[in-house]
């Protein structure tokens, strides 16, 4: 597994547990597969363009913000008071 390819699999699951999600229903969000969530977030294949899009616009969409590259080679998440206010309801 390439850095790159390490560091998206290391945010999907950073964000799902922020979420809450599990693979399914972040599959759900981007309108993937779910073997194909697992793969991406194993290593075991890097993500077409299109589908990382859709992870992030999935995530992005629940309140999450994603700084790449901060710190160098790695990721910043921001979890918005939405996500708060979604936990809070469920």
């Amino acid at each position: 597994m390439n850095k790159k390819t390490a560091s998206f699999s290391a945010l999907i699951r950073a964000c799902r547990a922020a979420l809450g999600w599990s693979q399914t229903v972040l599959a759900e969000k981007a309108d993937m597969a779910t073997v194909s969530i697992a793969r991406i977030e194993s290593g075991a294949i890097s993500p077409r363009i299109d589908s990382a899009r859709g992870i992030v616009r999935a995530f992005q969409d629940a309140g999450l913000e994603i700084r790449e590259d901060e710190p160098r080679g790695g990721f910043t998440l921001i979890v918005s008071e939405q996500v708060f206010e979604v936990k809070k309801t469920d």
